[in-house]
C-alpha cells in the first residue's frame, strides 16, 4: 500500500483524522536450515510498516487514557 492508500483507508473506513503517513520498507531475513545431507536456504517475506500521525483534534481512546482520580476520603466520610 502507498502512503495515499493508507491515509484514504483510515479516513474512509475508520473515520480517523490522519495528518501524515510515513512508510518504511523492510527486507525479510535470510535463514539457513541444516539437514543431514543438505543445507536449505530460505527467506522471510519483505514487508512494509506505516507510521501514522494523527491530527491534534484526535483524542486517544485506547491505552493512553487514564481513568478519573477517585477521592477515597470523600467516600469514607459518606459512610
Amino acid at each position: 500500500m502507498t502512503k495515499h492508500e493508507v491515509k484514504e483507508y483510515l479516513t474512509k473506513i475508520y473515520d480517523l483524522p490522519v495528518k501524515k503517513v510515513n512508510t518504511a520498507n523492510y527486507m525479510g531475513k535470510y535463514k539457513r536450515a541444516l539437514g543431514k545431507r543438505k543445507i536449505i536456504y530460505y527467506k522471510y517475506r519483505d514487508f512494509k510498516k506505516a507510521f501514522v500521525t494523527f491530527d491534534s483534534s484526535f483524542t486517544d481512546v485506547g491505552r493512553g487514557v487514564t481513568p478519573e482520580r477517585i477521592d477515597y476520603d470523600d467516600i469514607n466520610k459518606e459512610e
